[in-house]
């Protein structure tokens, strides 16, 4: 019992060592001392609850009763309506979701994705970006893990169906990344599955609208999910259709990863951010959009977003995938014609590798 306690005490602190780490990183950015909503520069900060309705997910549910709240300098974190958050959206302002994962409370989904916002606004420079941390009832349920475990993965799908729906809302001219971690990630899958007009859990969109997809950017961190669930067919099969570029990290020695098949009894699939997307080849043409980041050796066993966001690959990659940097190509900031490098050509830290 006390190796236990000691051991659990070493995890606090290391987790509480490498937040504030990230909260140093962040305080070095100008834009520090006031995280705006409406900054010069046009960065918006915004919180998305879905803690204050039915973990059963009801399709008759709408984003509209969902809580809203926008960060001002001023006034602090101010409640909403629905319709200000979607009548803010423009084509040139890009919109960027965290989903948080697991044994998170609504504090601490908050302290994750103020830090993440924190670096997009240094990366993003003068331009303008909206940030939306995606808080749900992840609080950690007493009892046995397995249950604990088990019930999130529910409400993640519900939550599929909720993110769906609030982006199917959204102006089709806007565009749109999603960062998600551990089940923040398995959120995503399914609901760009919805998106494409795929059924995740009983629950489905309807039709997929005419004409292109949205082409969602993508950054999966420590994604707890079937590793062979992207491939066509399988329960997300319909979700790199809805995207642009998506990125994957792959940590072997992810100590919470490794444990992920026993969600299912004694034996089940891994986890993609275990081993990766299972049976690449299967992909087809959408292979392409991929990028596998190998992370074992700069993460090593952890699992906490934070743990990950401190990785200089993850870290080095967050703006782009989240479109706040480098400026798009034709963009006004861009007026030299400058192409955006593709995600393979970002910087990575010696030791991670590309799996493919």
């Amino acid at each position: 019992m006390s190796r236990e306690r000691g051991t659990g005490t070493a995890a606090s602190w290391r987790r509480a060592v490498l937040a504030c780490f990230l909260v140093l990183i962040a305080w070095a950015s100008p834009g520090w001392a006031e995280p705006a909503a409406e900054s010069s520069d046009g960065h918006e900060l915004w919180i998305i609850s879905t803690r204050c309705v039915s973990h059963g997910g009801c399709q008759d549910i709408q984003p509209a009763e969902f809580d809203y709240q926008r960060f001002d300098r001023d006034s602090g974190w101010t409640t909403m309506k629905d319709a200000a958050f979607f009548d803010s959206g423009s084509a040139g302002v890009p919109t960027s979701f965290y989903v948080h994962g697991n044994r998170v409370d609504p504090c601490d989904a908050v302290a994750e994705g103020q830090c993440v916002y924190q670096l997009l606004d240094e990366a993003a420079g003068n331009r303008p970006f909206r940030f939306v941390i995606w808080s749900w009832p992840a609080t950690r349920i007493g009892g046995r893990v397995r249950d604990d475990v088990r019930i999130k993965a529910a409400r993640s799908d519900v939550q599929a169906y909720y993110l769906a729906s609030v982006v199917r809302r959204m102006s089709p001219e806007v565009p749109v990344a999603m960062l998600g971690h551990s089940f923040g990630a398995r959120a995503i899958t399914g609901a760009l599955h919805l998106l494409a007009g795929g059924q995740v859990a009983g629950r489905e969109l309807g039709p997929r609208p005419e004409g292109p997809g949205r082409a969602v950017r993508v950054m999966l961190v420590a994604a707890a999910l079937d590793n062979g669930w992207l491939l066509p067919g399988r329960r997300n099969g319909l979700a790199l259709q809805e995207v642009d570029q998506m990125l994957i990290t792959q940590n072997c020695n992810d100590r919470v990863l490794r444990l992920y098949p026993r969600m299912y009894g004694r034996r089940g699939p891994e986890a993609l951010g275990f081993t990766g997307p299972a049976c690449p080849s299967r992909l087809g043409d959408e292979r392409s959009k991929l990028e596998v980041l190998g992370v074992s050796c700069s993460v090593g066993r952890g699992h906490g977003w934070h743990e990950y966001l401190c990785s200089w690959p993850v870290r080095g990659r967050l703006a782009w995938y989240a479109r706040v940097a480098p400026a798009e190509a034709g963009d006004a900031d861009n007026a030299a014609g400058v192409p955006e490098p593709s995600p393979t050509e970002l910087p990575l830290q010696p030791g991670s590798e590309n799996v493919f």
